[in-house]
């Protein structure tokens, strides 16, 4: 039903002929993007896992820091005063939470 007179311009278009030159072109141009991709991954997973062997990951904590004897020093961050770091005044922990049960 379609006439060829009648196509929209670009609709229907023929694939571009690629020569020789242009597609080793690409595919030297799509290793090296490849290759640079490798190197940012394997870059980026070697310095997480520096990163994560040199910290101790079972003393780790918020709102403080270890000293010379490896003892926990309290130490709040800049600006931050006791009373921000405080938790909120009707916040209970859960070892003291009521039960159902319980009706004290």
């Amino acid at each position: 039903m379609t006439n060829e007179q009648d196509k929209y311009q670009g609709q229907f278009a023929d694939a571009p002929a690629v020569s020789q030159e242009e597609l080793r072109a690409r595919n030297s141009r799509n290793r090296w993007l490849g290759i640079a991709l490798a190197v940012f991954v394997i870059l980026v997973g070697v310095i997480t896992f520096i990163r994560l062997s040199s910290s101790d990951l079972s003393e780790s904590g918020f709102y403080y820091n270890m000293d010379d004897r490896g003892e926990r020093v309290q130490e709040l961050p800049t600006g931050m005063t006791p009373e921000q770091a405080a938790p909120p005044p009707n916040l209970t922990p859960a070892d003291e939470t009521p039960s159902e049960e319980d009706p004290s």
